[in-house]
């Protein structure tokens, strides 16, 4: 009796441990934007100043209930490819330096884009 009952709960352990928890965990859907070093958002025709530090703000909306797992997101900034690992769902800031023209920012794989332009004006001659 006690070998049936032994085999019943080993049984039961090997079914309930493999049963995949991947259908429960969270989704998540990321997005990304410029703003601003603190991560408020650049106002729509916001003067962009050289003397001010501006980021890149990727964050991501979780989906469905469970556990949620590191994220690793593949975005470019300006051509060149990055990488930036989230975890616990929240939202992540990267500083960068604007370039003189437009700056443009994705999400590798989706539609998720971000453009902002900047002219330094450091090429500007006045002419009398």
């Amino acid at each position: 009796m006690k070998y049936l009952i032994f085999s019943f709960l080993i049984a039961l352990i090997t079914a309930f441990s493999s049963c995949s928890s991947e259908e429960n965990l969270k989704t998540t859907t990321p997005s990304i934007a410029f703003v601003h070093e603190d991560g408020s958002p650049i106002a729509q025709k916001e003067c962009i100043n050289t003397n001010t530090n501006y980021a890149l703000l990727i964050k991501t909306n979780s989906n469905g209930k469970g556990i949620f797992k590191a994220t690793k997101i593949e975005y470019t900034l300006n051509g060149i490819n990055n990488i930036m690992t989230l975890s616990n769902g929240v939202h992540q800031l990267n500083g960068i330096k604007l370039i003189d023209g437009y700056n443009s920012a994705e999400i590798v794989g989706s539609d998720h884009k971000a453009s902002l332009y900047f002219n330094s004006h450091e090429n500007f001659e006045l002419v009398p």
